[in-house]
């Protein structure tokens, strides 16, 4: 994965906090009976799948080692994002 690239999933990761505000209009369509996991399932998806495009706009196509990295990025960074998830949620 280029180090550019990698940049990006990265301060995507650092700006996260996106969805989170959302989680009411999620709530008016489906029952959440825990907001913390329902949050931090949606964000990682959606970090994954970003993720997966800014790869895919880098190259013409996503290897394993790519997916691998992306995988590793996320999980390293898990913590850091649920700490802001509740952050958030603890307003």
């Amino acid at each position: 994965m280029k180090k550019e690239t990698r940049g990006l999933i990265e301060q995507a990761i650092d700006r996260i906090g996106f969805g989170f505000k959302d989680i009411e209009a999620y709530e008016e369509i489906t029952t959440i009976t825990n907001r913390e996991e329902f949050l931090l399932g949606y964000t990682l998806g959606y970090l994954r799948r970003f993720s997966e495009l800014v790869v895919l706009w880098q190259a013409p196509k996503m290897t394993k080692t790519d997916e691998r990295e992306i995988g590793k990025i996320i999980l390293t960074r898990t913590p850091e994002i649920r700490k802001k998830l509740k952050q958030y949620l603890n307003k």
